[in-house]
């Protein structure tokens, strides 16, 4: 239970949501899968790709790619095809306490109640209006439906990206006297919203840390390694 600076958030709805984290989670998934499919067919192998390049780094790198064709031949199997990604799912699992204040609560946690954890929670699951629909309220003088529940902005963990809450499970484990929850289990799951700036950024953010992760001792001899010409003559 230490201090903690997560979020899901949504301040385009209405009215804005906020759920700050009480405590660390105490379990963060985070799932990314690819679909691949299994070629049609893989064609008569022979040396068609080294005879096609042209020069030294060529005709090595295609002699590479023949290489690896056999490795189908060899294991009477068509190569994999990428076709396309799956949805980024984050899990999570945290805890809820009116009892004891968080290290940001200050004195107390809602003056010892979870209800309004709860009702922030809840309220990314129903359909609710965002600023658009009230300036559109506003413009046509017509109310406008309740379509869709509110998108989530989520920070935790060195994660940032918008979602949408999935599923959410709550798991009320103690009551105060007069009934209310006193502490909760909570599961959430979040799926990514593509349709938005995030993947962008999440793109740019990941480009600099990869690059970072150059500067760790012995990456030159993890190139060298890895290298699929070398690889081949050593």
């Amino acid at each position: 239970m230490d201090r903690m600076t997560g979020y899901m958030a949504n301040l385009e709805n209405i009215p804005p949501l906020v759920f700050r984290f009480q405590y660390n989670p105490e379990l963060l998934t985070d799932k990314k899968a690819f679909k691949y499919e299994q070629a049609n067919s893989f064609g008569q192998w022979g040396f068609d790709q080294t005879s096609a390049g042209s020069g030294v780094i060529g005709s090595l790198m295609g002699f590479y790619k023949d290489v690896k064709e056999i490795g189908s031949l060899l294991t009477a199997t068509k190569p994999l095809e990428a076709k396309e990604g799956e949805l980024r799912t984050i899990g999570l699992e945290f805890k809820l306490d009116g009892s004891l204040p968080g290290p940001l609560d200050g004195g107390n946690h809602y003056g010892g109640s979870i209800l309004p954890d709860l009702a922030v929670l809840r309220s990314f699951m129903y359909p609710s209006w965002d600023l658009l629909d009230i300036v559109s309220w506003i413009s046509n003088k017509t109310v406008p439906c309740w379509t869709t529940p509110p998108e989530v902005s989520f920070s935790y963990g060195g994660i940032s990206s918008t979602c949408v809450m999935s599923d959410l499970n709550i798991k009320i484990t103690s009551f105060k006297d007069n009934g209310d929850p006193l502490r909760a289990d909570v599961d959430v799951t979040l799926k990514e919203q593509t349709y938005a700036a995030g993947p962008l950024i999440d793109y740019v953010v990941r480009t600099v840390q990869v690059a970072q992760s150059y500067g760790r001792a012995g990456i030159g001899t993890d190139f060298l390694a890895v290298t699929p010409i070398v690889g081949l003559f050593v």
